[in-house]
């Protein structure tokens, strides 16, 4: 495992002051916190489970869904506003255009929650455990399109939010 104390370079911010979590968010973070020490560093079964859970969703869901604009715009609305369920307003869109659709999200993770009680660095974890689980979501609505985080300076603790994007490639 990589612990946020063994990681140089940025600085984690510091914790938002206690509030208690919701019940429902609370049991979202203790069920994150259990998996990931379950994976005790390879996350490759974390990610695994993520990703069936995700497309079985899409399975009994995609005739519901109300998908429109380019497909990055129907990407986003398919993962963060179906699939998670989001409010628009709580993972606003930074940049658009026909091909590439980038958005800022600073709303509730249970993933960044348990990452910060287990000491563990969100830009090891998010990347090894989360992304393929949104890749094969959107690669049911074109395999070109193509989901990444901006570790560099857009990922929390580090920053205020997480800077994500979905890009169709040629």
């Amino acid at each position: 495992m990589v612990h946020l104390t063994a990681v140089s370079g940025l600085t984690p911010l510091p914790e938002p002051a206690p509030a208690e979590l919701a019940r429902e968010d609370e049991r979202r973070v203790i069920r994150q916190v259990e998996q990931l020490r379950a994976c005790a560093g390879d996350y490759r079964s974390f990610s695994a489970e993520r990703v069936q859970r995700w497309l079985a969703w899409w399975e009994t869901s995609r005739q519901a869904l109300d998908l429109r604009g380019p497909l990055p715009r129907q990407a986003y609305t398919l993962v963060l506003l179906g699939y998670l369920g989001l409010d628009p307003r709580t993972v606003p869109v930074v940049y658009e255009d026909d091909r590439t659709i980038i958005w800022r999200s600073p709303n509730f993770c249970p993933t960044l929650e348990a990452c910060r009680r287990l000491d563990l660095d969100t830009r090891v974890v998010c990347r090894s455990a989360a992304e393929d689980s949104v890749q094969a979501l959107i690669a049911r609505l074109d395999p070109r399109l193509r989901f990444s985080r901006n570790y560099a300076t857009g990922i929390r603790p580090y920053a205020d939010y997480c800077e994500e994007q979905i890009v169709l490639l040629d």
